[in-house]
């Protein structure tokens, strides 16, 4: 079971029926926000308010917060306009005069091993359900 099927059935939990058709309680989940005080591997993470600090024993952290690999295309076509949220930028990867002829290629089922994990003082968005808790995201100020 991955981390995210492990959050949705201890979210899901709720959903079944108690012992004689009654309702079990109700679990309590938090959003709070956290420090990285330790990185992997021996994860450590303050919640902001705790005096204490919480160990990898009892935290769950998504896999695009972990070194891990992914399948991908990468596709490239000169002077492409590609929207990056807050800017637009073309795609220029191997013009340096600007001019023709222009370039495109596009891999298929490349291997991309993304390297960048969680550390020292990542601020992170944490859900905790009792004594688990699931490191869902980093987080930073716009």
């Amino acid at each position: 079971m991955n981390g995210f099927q492990k959050l949705a059935h201890v979210l899901g939990a709720n959903q079944n029926q108690g012992a004689g058709g009654a309702d079990p309680p109700p679990k309590d989940v938090r959003i709070e926000l956290a420090t990285v005080i330790k990185p992997p591997p021996d994860l450590k993470i303050l919640i902001d308010g705790m005096t204490e600090p919480i160990g990898k024993e009892f935290i769950t952290v998504l896999e695009h917060l972990t070194r891990h690999t992914r399948v991908v295309t990468i596709t490239h076509q000169e002077k492409a306009e590609r929207d990056l949220g807050d800017m637009k930028k073309e795609d220029y990867l191997d013009t340096d005069d600007l001019a023709a002829p222009f370039t495109s290629f596009k891999h298929n089922y490349v291997l991309l091993q993304f390297e960048d994990v969680l550390k020292l003082n990542d601020k992170v968005h944490v859900i905790s359900v009792g004594s688990a808790y699931y490191i869902i995201d980093r987080v930073k100020r716009p």
